[in-house]
């Protein structure tokens, strides 16, 4: 391959190869905790997730093109030494066992304009960390039902996702990674206010089939969310976000049941 030169990359080109292909991820990591300013960091929990994913190019009166994304996630939460999938979570010795609420996204989507990146001569790839702040009114704060449940009035968050671009032909370039530092989940109920800080660290890597990825999550998708396997090509779904999934099923998480809730339609 020929180095010598610059060569500018196009982040819509993966959206122009993949248009309308049902694409799917495999994730895994660990999870952190402070659990008060000044305590050490501690691992958790780890995790294993997936998303079923499709992407389309589209025209756009502003930019020309832009490419459209929908996903949908699951996230495990699993013992950080066994690796066994959690049912309930007890964080004290003494203290009330909780049930665990998994992450489990039915849609989440969105669009994005071009960028150009230029990988420099003599590279075969070059490696990009996309910082995006969070920041929101949190969608528990204004039911006093959810006191206990609540890190506060603003959810106030920072995903990182690190990418590889690479020139056409090159096959060496890292994994992707996720990370993502956030308040603690809801079903922890850790009260309102809690200062518990969580870092998520998570390595990305596409699977050609539904089947590679985690028999575990094979094994939940086709028992218990079945939709989870196959993306649809447009949905007017709102996005899903951990909070409102627990929101929506909190009757659920009170009566102790498993989660994910079952979804079939």
């Amino acid at each position: 391959m020929d180095y010598s030169e610059d060569f500018e990359y196009s982040t819509l080109v993966f959206y122009r190869q993949n248009h309308g292909k049902q694409l799917y991820y495999s994730w895994e990591g660990d999870i952190w905790w402070v659990e008060a300013p000044g305590k050490p960091k501690e691992k958790l929990f780890s995790i294993i997730g997936m998303n079923a994913t499709k992407g389309f190019l589209k025209t756009d009166p502003e930019y020309g093109e832009i490419g459209h994304r929908l996903n949908r996630e699951i996230g495990l939460f699993c013992d950080p030494e066994t690796k066994e999938i959690l049912s309930h979570w007890q964080p004290k010795e003494n203290s009330q066992k909780l049930p665990v609420v998994h992450i489990a996204n039915r849609m989440v989507q969105g669009s994005v304009r071009e960028r150009k990146i230029v990988i420099p001569k003599g590279q075969g790839y070059i490696t990009r960390i996309n910082k995006i702040p969070l920041e929101y009114p949190h969608p528990l704060a204004q039911e006093p039902k959810f006191k206990d449940y609540c890190s506060g009035e603003t959810f106030k968050g920072v995903e990182y996702f690190t990418s590889s671009f690479s020139r056409p032909g090159f096959k060496g370039a890292p994994s992707a990674e996720w990370a993502r530092d956030c308040p603690w989940m809801p079903w922890m109920k850790l009260g309102y206010g809690h200062p518990a800080r969580l870092h998520f660290e998570t390595t990305i890597s596409r699977v050609e089939s539904f089947e590679e990825l985690n028999p575990k999550l094979v094994e939940l998708v086709r028992s218990k969310l079945p939709i989870y396997e196959f993306t649809p090509d447009q949905c007017d779904e709102p996005n899903i976000t951990s909070s409102i999934y627990f929101k929506k099923h909190f009757d659920s998480y009170l009566k102790g049941e498993s989660f994910p809730i079952e979804e079939t339609a």
